[in-house]
């Protein structure tokens, strides 16, 4: 039977015999908190605004209790109160001096519940532009601080002027000078756009990693969980599920810390215990430790499906994945339609088939998430941009039904049994689900033409693929109606075909499409009754992933507790792509770019940290030179065939595998990455899945991912550990990662020439006896890791 989390047993009999043996007869600890589950899950950081921070409670709390909350509790430097119509949280600065972390107490029904706050870490910064001799009608500045809407600007003093309230990082900018897109002349920091042109450059708030706090836990015994603090730590708060320990709890001796788990956790087969600190220069790592049964889970074994930390999740397409039942073919017959648009035969009985043979077993993945399968069009459609070709809609995104399969892709029988056969192999299954649109022909939309957003704009232009500028409006066709969740009945009717295929095929969760097209009330509204009736009721811990282009703001806007666990982490990947694709690219902008998203998602964060996707060129092409930046990246697919060009690329690939295999956050792996298959953009990059006489190149990535993946799943240090880097130049990168005395060291070597490295070692990292994965040779001596590095390749030590 597969362990769930949050459960409560009621053989407290057997547990208690347990919890004797497993800590060497030490006494279980009393319980500290009334037994409570008015918040599942745990609940997220609240981060807080200049003027007044506004928290629905129906985001963190069941609506059954949220008329039960009794009074709040704020450290001194802050004011709480609950709204006039008892829906709002509502948080007020008294004071500039705001810890960086601090507990807000929510009293329900004698249960002191604490969700956590975190101080805003925006400052204002002013964007000018001097004209010197020029005369200029109008400037703005686009960039991803204005999620590439030209915001205008304002001339004061011969000079054009922005003030933007910004979080420390690094932004990506224009100017718009009647109309016209710019470099910033003032500015000669540059980046490549990985299209054939640049963008400005500017880094706001630089902080000095070295000096911020950092914890790490080196052991424990029975209940008490030793703690490591570096960088004198001023406060550290603990939580264990979402009440903050009180300080007879935790004891403090200078740098080291005991924590005393509750005796409430020994009656839970998982619960969690988490772990903020900061000093005056800002915020620690955080921690999260998994418990079984009290106490601290290290061994890998335990682990299960639901325990979302450990994912590592396959995307396939179900069209270009196999075709398992040839009967069900039935291709668009239209002489307009390119083959690589038209239907493949890949089905749900061939993920089935290939699931019954273990390839998702074999390869190390314990996810599987596939592409829409609802009934999509019998004809095709002519797509609104140039050159305007005929497309079918084989991918499954022009859903016509709501909540029935697609003919080509199988029956409920079909996805019963792959569901059944997937979770007895203890491996997830996630729905593609589009929500922001239907097909025109869409019974939805013909009964209801009023639930469609407008079309044409007053200024006469057509809404069509207007990302920005129209994001929640927008269409992505002129045959695709967006639907306009202003109205309440577009929100009830689509959360209610999303829970349906939750409930009635046992599904894991989502991933969903075109996320930030769609308003948060919808997510906050779906959400909400996958907790009340299922997640609540079953203890089913369901997984929700988004797809959101934009802005690191933007993207956590769409994070947290009432909304979603995870987004993809984009904005990471095109640096990763850049750093490993292209030879003059530093490691220091991949370094950077990854602590940009713990700043906004935390060291212990559900982001998909991904190979490729279905919507975007293969890594390949680009790391083996077959298609470049500099051009276009979906007509080359149309005009010739696109391979991997150098076959430096596979190495490439499988030093950006280990790179998304052992960060923090959830490995995805598009299909076909794990043999290297080549590609341009769509549909270039939606080929026919390949099985069969592999190369030896192929063979060697694919083998490289399993050998990853079983890494990751035997080392709970890449699942749970934390994350420090230990050098980092143009063409070195070395991290590691470390959880209960689990260590383990990842070093990169971008160059194309063998490398001679020398690390130097945290004290945490030396003493012990290193196992190499990947056969590089190296030596320890005192503080000093040495090891020599092949060109384009990578090592990845444990211990």
């Amino acid at each position: 039977m597969n362990a769930k989390p949050f459960i409560i047993r009621h053989n407290r009999i057997i547990i208690w015999v347990l919890v004797i043996l497993f800590s060497g007869c030490t006494p279980r600890p009393a319980p500290l908190f009334p037994e409570g589950d008015d918040i599942f899950g745990l609940a997220s950081l609240i981060e807080l605004q200049p003027d007044e921070t506004e928290v629905l409670l129906a985001d963190y709390f069941h609506s059954r209790s949220i008329s039960k909350i009794d009074s709040v509790v704020t450290h001194p430097s802050l004011h709480g109160r609950i709204s006039s119509d008892g829906s709002k949280l509502l948080l007020t600065a008294r004071t500039l001096r705001v810890p960086h972390i601090t507990a807000v107490t929510i009293w329900l029904n004698g249960k002191p519940y604490s969700l956590l706050t975190k101080r805003s870490a925006r400052q204002e910064h002013t964007f000018t532009f001097d004209p010197e001799e020029d005369r200029y009608r109008s400037v703005a500045i686009r960039g991803e601080m204005t999620e590439w809407n030209p915001v205008p600007m304002n001339m004061i003093d011969g000079k054009w002027q922005l003030t933007l309230d910004l979080n420390p990082g690094r932004y990506q900018y224009l100017i718009v000078a009647n109309g016209q897109d710019m470099l910033d002349p003032s500015n000669p920091e540059k980046v490549s756009n990985n299209a054939g042109g640049y963008n400005s450059l500017l880094e706001i708030g630089s902080v000095d990693r070295k000096n911020l706090p950092r914890i790490y836990t080196t052991g424990y015994k029975g209940n008490d969980i030793n703690l490591q603090l570096v960088n004198n730590v001023d406060e550290v708060i603990v939580m264990w599920q979402n009440f903050r320990l009180p300080d007879d709890n935790l004891i403090r001796h200078g740098q080291h810390m005991h924590l005393y788990i509750p005796g409430d956790a020994f009656e839970m087969e998982r619960s969690f215990i988490r772990v903020f600190a900061h000093n005056q220069h800002g915020v620690s790592n955080d921690l999260l430790i998994p418990l079984q049964y009290g106490l601290p889970l290290t061994d890998p074994e335990k682990l299960n499906r639901e325990d979302r930390e450990a994912t590592i999740m396959y995307f396939l397409m179900v069209d270009r994945f196999f075709n398992g039942n040839p009967d069900r073919d039935d291709p668009i017959d239209d002489p307009e339609v390119a083959p690589r648009a038209n239907f493949f035969g890949g089905d749900l009985d061939g993920v089935l088939q290939k699931l019954n043979e273990d390839y998702f077993t074999e390869l190390g993945v314990n996810a599987v998430w596939f592409s829409p399968i609802t009934q999509n069009p019998l004809e095709a459609y002519v797509e609104f941009p140039e050159p305007k070709r005929k497309y079918t809609g084989y991918h499954g995104y022009w859903p016509v039904t709501l909540t029935t399969i697609d003919h080509r892709f199988g029956e409920d029988e079909v996805l019963e049994q792959l569901v059944k056969d997937a979770h007895e192999r203890d491996i997830s299954v996630l729905l593609d689900f589009v929500s922001n649109h239907v097909h025109e022909n869409n019974p939805l939309i013909i009964e209801n033409p009023d639930w469609k957003t407008r079309f044409d704009l007053p200024d006469g232009r057509q809404n069509i693929r207007l990302w920005d500028e129209h994001r929640l409006t927008t269409w992505f066709d002129d045959f695709l109606p967006s639907l306009d969740f202003s109205k309440p009945e577009v929100i009830e009717t689509m959360v209610d075909s999303a829970f349906y295929w939750i409930n009635r095929f046992n599904l894991d969760g989502f991933r969903h499409d075109a996320t930030k097209h769609v308003p948060l009330e919808f997510w906050r509204a779906l959400t909400k009754k996958l907790k009340e009736q299922k997640m609540y009721p079953e203890n089913k811990r369901l997984f929700q992933i988004g797809e959101t282009f934009g802005s690191h703001d933007l993207i956590s806007g769409y994070i947290g507790s009432g909304l979603l666990d995870g987004k993809f982490d984009f904005n990471l990947y095109w640096d990763a792509r850049a750093v490993f694709a292209i030879d003059e690219e530093s490691f220091e902008r991949l370094d950077y770019s990854l602590y940009q998203s713990f700043n906004y998602y935390g060291f212990q964060n559900l982001m998909g940290n991904i190979t490729g996707n279905h919507d975007m060129p293969r890594f390949i092409s680009y790391a083996g030179g077959d298609l470049s930046f500099e051009e276009d990246d979906t007509e080359p697919g149309w005009e010739r065939d696109i391979g991997v060009g150098d076959p430096v690329g596979y190495d490439k690939l499988a030093s950006l595998t280990a790179f998304i295999i052992t960060i923090p956050g959830v490995p995805v792996i598009y299909y076909g990455d794990e043999i290297g298959m080549p590609g341009a953009n769509d549909p270039d990059s939606r080929r026919p899945m390949i099985f069969d006489g592999l190369t030896d190149n192929q063979i060697k990535v694919k083998e490289n991912l399993k050998k990853l993946t079983r890494i990751r799943m035997s080392n709970l240090a890449f699942v749970y550990g934390d994350f420090n880097t230990l050098k980092v130049t143009d063409n070195i990168y070395a991290y590691s990662r470390y959880y209960f005395g689990n260590r383990a060291i990842v070093v990169f070597n971008k160059n194309s020439q063998a490398m001679d490295v020398s690390i130097d070692l945290l004290p945490s990292l030396m003493n012990v006896s290193w196992i190499s994965h990947f056969g590089s040779d190296f030596t320890v001596e005192g503080d000093q890791l040495k090891m020599s590095l092949a060109p384009n390749s990578f090592e990845i030590l444990t211990y």
